[in-house]
């Protein structure tokens, strides 16, 4: 996804009138007046904020010719409208990512472009370290027990429906255990399938996209 840098704004020149015009819309006289001249027209500020000024798309208001606009796209903004649409962050000065008609600046969109964690619903950006287990993945610090809530990380865990059990918590609350000694029959592979198999995450930091 390409950075952009806006345009400057639509053509018009502002300036104070030294000879004796009138507005090209009021019919007001201009002289010794701050003007704006527009195709080839003059007009005062005030025609010029109702006929001529582009209206900003963040805010409906005109850009009037004192503001300062940004232009991109047949699109303007207020300089201080545009700004990061998810972080808000002032964007007049400084590249700029538009994605879906709106604003980002190059951390947001970054960050929205980037895997979610299960656990915090955080996005998962560059120098993070993370697991994923069949197509989900977690900061390595969000993968935790469901049980005792102890980070599995990268350890070894059983997965039940949409829970995960460290080894020890599994064995606990589902291992069957022996009725005369109550141990915990653990090499008993028919109701424990997975003890000699029991599930893996891949490790990994993320990295920023090339």
């Amino acid at each position: 996804m390409a950075s952009h840098r806006h345009s400057g704004p639509s053509s018009y020149r502002v300036g104070t009138m030294a000879e004796k015009f009138d507005c090209h819309y009021c019919r007001d006289p201009l002289q010794g007046k701050k003007y704006v001249e527009k195709d080839g027209h003059n007009c005062c500020l005030k025609c010029f904020d109702k006929f001529c000024a582009n209206t900003c798309v963040e805010c409906r208001k005109p850009i009037g010719a004192d503001s300062k606009e940004v232009h991109y796209k047949n699109r303007y903004w207020h300089d201080t409208c545009f700004r990061c649409a998810k972080c808000l962050h002032p964007l007049a000065n400084e590249t700029f990512v538009s994605k879906e008609s709106k604003i980002f600046c190059n951390k947001c969109v970054t960050r929205e472009d980037s895997p979610k964690c299960k656990g915090c619903l955080k996005a998962i950006v560059a120098g993070d370290q993370n697991v994923e287990y069949k197509g989900t993945v977690w900061h390595k610090d969000c993968f935790t027990c469901s049980s005792c809530k102890q980070v599995i990380g990268t350890g070894s865990f059983f997965p039940k429906g949409e829970d995960f059990y460290c080894v020890t918590c599994h064995e606990t609350k589902f291992a069957k255990h022996c009725v005369k000694c109550k141990k915990g029959l653990v090499k008993a592979p028919v109701w424990w399938p997975m003890k000699d198999n029991p599930g893996t995450t891949t490790a990994s930091t993320a990295k920023n996209a090339p």
